[in-house]
């Protein structure tokens, strides 16, 4: 098998302790999409597309763990949360 070298892509991915103003594009996947669901995410960053079984929105690195424990706390299924790409860094970050 080859030996592949992914140390670039590990330097441009954020880290949990991320406190910066960078918006991360986010897509959550869950069992249906409903008002509720809206709601409990638009609390934490931006939808900018609902898609069949989820969302796609605009996300601080520190809102993904809110949404998670949000939509837990009101017992909504969340079957994964995927962090595509990051779309802003803060003045301090760059």
């Amino acid at each position: 098998m080859e030996n592949k070298n992914y140390d670039f892509l590990l330097k441009n991915i954020a880290s949990p302790l991320d406190y910066s103003e960078g918006l991360y594009l986010v897509y959550i996947e869950l069992y249906q999409t409903n008002d509720e669901l809206r709601d409990i995410i638009s609390e934490h960053g931006t939808i900018i597309n609902e898609l069949e079984f989820g969302y796609l929105c605009e996300v601080h690195m520190q809102g993904i763990p809110e949404i998670a424990r949000s939509l837990s706390l009101k017992n909504h299924a969340v079957y994964q949360i995927v962090r595509l790409v990051r779309l802003t860094k803060s003045s301090a970050a760059k």
